[in-house]
Formats: C-alpha cells, structure tokens, sequence
C-alpha cells in the first residue's frame, strides 16, 4: 500500500535536522534534504517538491538521489547530475551556498515515459556541531520560461537571418545603396568589390527585365507612402547561369539623413525557380509520353484487328474451323503484345523496352502455360542487351510467340516433356534470335492445335522488322533463326 501523500511532508524521527525539515513542510517551494555522501542519500523532501517531481506517495527517503529520481537517457540528464555532484564538493569546502542551473534533468512520468524538464537549484550546507550533516536542495522548475527562451531565441535567429540575407535601402537621388553581404553575393559580386552605389547592380539585371526594374521604382516613389513595390528580374552570373530574385520593398524615410529612400529585402527565388522548370520539363515529358502511349497503343489495336481479320478469313474458308482454337491462338498474340506493353519505359519523350527483358518474358510465359519446367525451355543470352522502340518490340513478341507456340506444338511429346532453346546473341547487322525445338511429332499436338494462321502471321510481322525467318531440320530438330536488324 502506497504512503499517505499527506505525511510525505512530515520528517523522520530518525532526521538530523527534524527543526529545518518542520519549518519548510508546508513551504511553497520545493524543498529537498539529502546526505553529503557518495550517493546523496535522500533524508526528507517536503510536498511541493513531491508534486513537482511527479512522485507523490512514492517512498523515495533512504535511497539515493539518482537511484530514486533516475534521469532520461536524453540529453542534459549526465551534467545535471556532474553539476549537483560538484555543487556538493563545493559545499564541502566552503560551507557557502552554490546555485546551478538551469539544467535538464527529465523525470520518469507514471506511464513510464520521460518528460523533458529543466530545473534551476539552490543548495546550501546544513551544520551541526561543525560538522556537515546535511545539505538543504531548493529547486525550482523552469521548464516552461527555459523553453519559452529557446523559441524566442529560435525566431529572433530565423528572423535575423531572413533579414540579414536581403536586406537594402536604396536612394534614387543619391543612388547610395546600402545592403547586406548577401544581396552582393546573389549579383555575383566578390566583397567589397561592387562599391557603395547602385549603378553596378544595375548593370548586372537582365537587359530583358531592367526596364520593367526601373519603371517599378519610379512607380512606387510617385505612389501614397504605404504602396508596395514588388518586382522579379533575373541576374545572370559569370558561370552561365541566372540567379532569379524577388523584390518586396516601400518607401520609408531614414531617421539618420531624413531622405525618403526604398527599403525592402531581395528574396533568392533560384533554387524555386529551378525546381519550377524542373517540374515543367517533367510536365512536358509526361505528355509526350501520353501522345506516345496512344500512338502505340493505336498501332498495337490496328495489329489485333488484323490478326481477327485474318482468323476470320481462316474460319470461313474451313467452312466452320475449331473456334477454340482460333480464340486459345489470339489470347496468347494479345498476351505477347502486353507483355511488351508492360515493359516500356520512358526514355526522355519515347517509350523503348529491353531486349533481353521481352524474349526473357515471353520464355516465362510459355513454360508457364505449357507447366514446362525451366530446363525445358532454356533460354541464353550472349553479348549485351539492346532496346527496341515500342513498335517494333510489340512486332518481335508476336513473332516469338509464334515460334514459341510452334514449337511446343511439335516438340512437346504427349507425356509433357520438351527440349527447347531460346538464344539471343549478337550477329553482322543486328541481332540473331534463334528457336529449336527436338522434333516430337510430324503433326501438332491436339493440345495445340494449328489455326492454319500462325506462319503468314510471322512472315508478315517479319517482314515489318526488315527479318525474314529461315528453318532448317538438322539431328531431329527444328530450328528457326531470325535476324533482328539493328
């Protein structure tokens, strides 16, 4: 059961200074009696203090100090304690009283997590006899005026650097213009190099903008006093570029020479104009890359089409052929076209997608339909990787499809096995692609059944690729090799 929180105030019997720790029980102030040994053992504490520190009806006399009150691992905690530790040594040897802080010292809440506090504190020696017996810790928490402090430090700094980075005034009669370091590093100007006036700032404004620049500040010394002249202009630099800055300045008069002049702050817009043209040329790019998405996807559409014509035309002419197979045949032409879909990527306003990536995909994608394991149908890369813009990477899936298919039609044996190799390597011109297959069957299998359509298709696709394909059978295996132009 917890102690009465009421006789956290009340001394021990057993305190050394039982009169001391009665007239501060009732106090205002925290109040705080501990042992001048090595771990400052706590003797009493009073109720304010047990409400300050947040341990009101926790038993804390008897242990030490730091035991008792344990500090965050956050900052501040290890020189509060070095600070009162030393305090004490001090006390020891004077026997005067010694004021530290603030410190921060964070204390353990009951939901078991720190709160950040900073504490100011008073401690004096307790004699007895001439003896040292104790010493009396009066602490006052200031966490709130501390970090009262540091905000208004913090926006006196940002304050004083907004206004340090730009600020100028500027007498059109005199043309003395005065300003910070800054304002002559954005012109381009080393120190001290451009002078008191404000001719060479001048010079250095655009020749696009400095009429716009001088019309302004005419208009603002013919204005009521409390009109704002604001102006944007570019500065071009000795390295090519162009810094882009902003002007917000009035008229005010200088209480030093009593003369009206334009005061205001030059604010650098570089960084966001750059960020702006950035996001302008990205905005470009995605509508180029729009305009081409539609233009492939159009030409993609106009190759599905002509594909259903022509099974259409297969269908008539076998008076009433095996649709499911015309319709298995088109799924796995329309899936090689949006696997070449899937790889495009924008490469500045075109879209363009990996060789290597396309015959790869296609590859997968067979074995998985066919449930071939990847020995099966090996695939071989030699030589480095090319890119084809879309339309021609669209034309090549289809045609790989087709010799794909072609080749589990006569190479896959009734029992699921097969033995086909897919290689990708350079050659004179471009590059060689080449599909075998072990020859299984003189008739394909029902599973893959012919739509009577697949080789026109190829030859005619081919030839769009400046290719034409050439078969051979050689040791019971079909072989067909296309060169892909460069």
């Amino acid at each position: 059961m917890s102690p009465d929180p009421a006789r956290v105030a009340e001394p021990r019997t057993e305190s050394p200074v039982p009169t001391l720790a009665s007239a501060l029980a009732q106090a205002p102030f925290a109040a705080l009696l501990f042992r001048p040994d090595a771990d400052l053992t706590l003797i009493w504490r009073n109720a304010a203090h047990a409400r300050m520190s947040g341990s009101i009806g926790r038993e804390v006399e008897g242990r030490g100090m730091f035991e008792a009150f344990p500090p965050g691992v956050d900052e501040g905690g290890a020189a509060a304690m070095q600070a009162i530790r030393d305090a004490v040594a001090t006390i020891r040897e004077t026997r005067g009283t010694v004021e530290i802080g603030p410190y921060r010292y964070d204390l353990l809440g009951p939901d078991g997590t720190y709160a950040e506090h900073h504490w100011q504190m008073q401690m004096s020696p307790v004699v007895e006899a001439g003896a040292l017996v104790a010493v009396l810790q009066v602490a006052r928490d200031v966490t709130e005026a501390v970090l009262d402090r540091r905000m208004a430090a913090t926006l006196r700094r940002a304050a004083a650097t907004a206004a340090g980075v730009s600020q100028f005034a500027y007498d059109p009669e005199t043309d003395r213009f005065e300003r910070t370091a800054a304002v002559d590093e954005m012109f381009g100007f080393a120190p001290g190099e451009a002078g008191p006036m404000a001719g060479p700032f001048f010079a250095r404004v655009h020749p696009d903008d400095l009429a716009g620049v001088q019309a302004e500040v005419a208009r603002v010394f013919a204005a009521p006093r409390g009109e704002v002249a604001a102006f944007d202009y570019r500065v071009p630099q000795a390295d090519g570029t162009e810094r882009y800055l902003r002007i917000r300045a009035e008229i005010a008069v200088d209480p030093d020479d009593r003369r009206e002049k334009l005061v205001g702050t030059f604010i650098d817009l570089t960084d966001i104009e750059a960020d702006r043209r950035q996001l302008q040329r990205e905005l470009e790019l995605r509508r180029a890359l729009v305009r081409e998405a539609n233009h492939r996807i159009k030409n993609s559409l106009a190759i599905a089409l002509a594909m259903l014509r022509l099974e259409r035309r297969g269908l008539a002419r076998a008076a009433g052929g095996d649709a499911d197979a015309v319709l298995a045949a088109l799924e796995a032409r329309l899936t090689a076209i949006s696997s070449a879909h899937g790889l495009m990527q924008l490469d500045g306003d075109r879209t363009d997608v990996s060789l290597h990536a396309l015959v790869e995909g296609l590859a997968v994608q067979t074995r998985a339909s066919a449930g071939l394991a990847e020995g099966q149908l090996r695939l071989a890369h030699e030589g480095a990787d090319r890119r084809l813009d879309s339309d021609r990477a669209v034309s090549l899936g289809i045609v790989l499809n087709e010799l794909l298919t072609n080749a589990l039609k006569y190479g896959m044996d009734a029992g699921g096995d097969a033995d086909i190799a897919v290689t990708v390597r350079p050659a004179a011109g471009g590059t060689e692609i080449v599909v075998a297959n072990r020859i299984e069957a003189e008739r394909p299998l029902e599973a893959f059944a012919s739509t009577q359509v697949g080789s026109a298709l190829v030859r005619q696709v081919a030839g769009t690729l400046g290719a034409t394909p050439e078969a051979e059978t050689r040791d019971g295996r079909y072989v067909v090799r296309l060169v892909l132009p460069a």
